[in-house]
C-alpha cells in the first residue's frame, strides 16, 4: 500500500487529544507494540532499500499477542512509503526466514500506541516511544496510483496545524533512527 506519512513531536498530548475530542474523534485505548527492525547488509536509507519488521502487538494483556511481518520501503524524493504486512503465526520461524534472507537486526522499538481512524484512508497515531522523551504523532494517508504524494504530504502538514499542533516540523527519521541518535548523544554527551 502506498502511503504519505508525516510524523511530529507533540507539544502537548492532552491538548491534541482534547482538540480531536471536541470534533468527536476519539483515540483507542493505548496498546503495546514492539518492532524488531531488520535491514539488508550494507543498508542505506538513501537507496530506498526495503526494511522488514517483526511486530508484536498486545492490545489486551489477557489475550495472546498478534505477530506481523511488515515490509516498508521509503522513497524520500517522492515522500512516500510502500508498506505491506502479513500476520504470522510462528514468530520464531518468521525471524529465521528474515535472517536467512540476509537481513540483520538494526533496531528494536517499543511503544505505547493510540490510534484514530479518520475515514477510510487516514489514520492518526500517538506514540510514546520507550527511552525517548515526550510523545509523537503520525498521520498516514493511503494514496491511490494517481495521487500526488507531495501534495498529500502538504495536506497532512496542514491537518496537524488545523488540529492545533504548534511548530509543525515533520520528522523524517524513523523511530529506530531517533533512538539510535539519542543513544549516540547520551554516549558522546
Amino acid at each position: 500500500m502506498k502511503k504519505s506519512i508525516v510524523k511530529v513531536k507533540l507539544n502537548s498530548r492532552a491538548d491534541f487529544i482534547e482538540t480531536l475530542d471536541e470534533i468527536n474523534f476519539h483515540f483507542t485505548e493505548p496498546y503495546w507494540q514492539h518492532d524488531r527492525i531488520f535491514v539488508p547488509k550494507n543498508y542505506s536509507r538513501d537507496k530506498s532499500l526495503p526494511r522488514l519488521s517483526l511486530r508484536t502487538i498486545v492490545k489486551d494483556p489477557n489475550k495472546d499477542a498478534t505477530y506481523a511481518l511488515v515490509l516498508r520501503r521509503h522513497f524520500d524524493d517522492k515522500k512516500i512509503d510502500i508498506i505491506n504486512s502479513v500476520i504470522v503465526k510462528d514468530y520464531t520461524e518468521a525471524a529465521h526466514i528474515v535472517y536467512q534472507l540476509g537481513y540483520e537486526l538494526r533496531a528494536e522499538v517499543s511503544r505505547r500506541r493510540e490510534e484514530l481512524d479518520m475515514g477510510n484512508t487516514i489514520k492518526i497515531y500517538i506514540d510514546k516511544i520507550d527511552s525517548l522523551p515526550g510523545y509523537y504523532s503520525k498521520i498516514e494517508s493511503d494514496l491511490s496510483e494517481n495521487d500526488d504524494s507531495i501534495a498529500a504530504r502538504e495536506d497532512l502538514i496542514e491537518t496537524f496545524k488545523v488540529l492545533g499542533v504548534k511548530r509543525v516540523t515533520p520528522i523524517d527519521q524513523t523511530y529506530g533512527e531517533l533512538l539510535d541518535s539519542s543513544l549516540h548523544d547520551t554516549i558522546t554527551g
